[in-house]
């Protein structure tokens, strides 16, 4: 008898990113700073690449620590280049 070949169905499929979308990349998080993934409601100036974060983009608001008033949101792509090119994350990683 023939084998069945039968598809999973999507509740049965692991979740390809277990983690919650408002957590920020496990590579983001750097000692000093406070790290967070969300969604904007206004417009912001990424200091990485000097364009605007435009509201309902997902980007990384970090915050010194001790200073919140010096929060800066980074585009996630420019806050990666930021920690290689201080050397704090390697090609490799992220």
């Amino acid at each position: 008898m023939p084998r069945k070949n039968r598809r999973a169905s999507l509740e049965s499929l692991p979740s390809p990113n277990p983690r919650p979308r408002s957590a920020p990349p496990p590579w983001a998080e750097v000692p000093g700073y406070e790290v967070r993934h969300l969604v904007g409601d206004k417009d912001y100036r990424c200091p990485g690449c000097d364009h605007v974060v435009r509201p309902g983009a997902w980007h990384l608001v970090v915050i010194p620590e001790g200073a919140a008033d010096d929060r800066r949101h980074w585009h996630t792509e420019c806050w990666r280049q930021e920690l290689r090119r201080k050397g704090i994350l390697r090609r490799s990683e992220g």
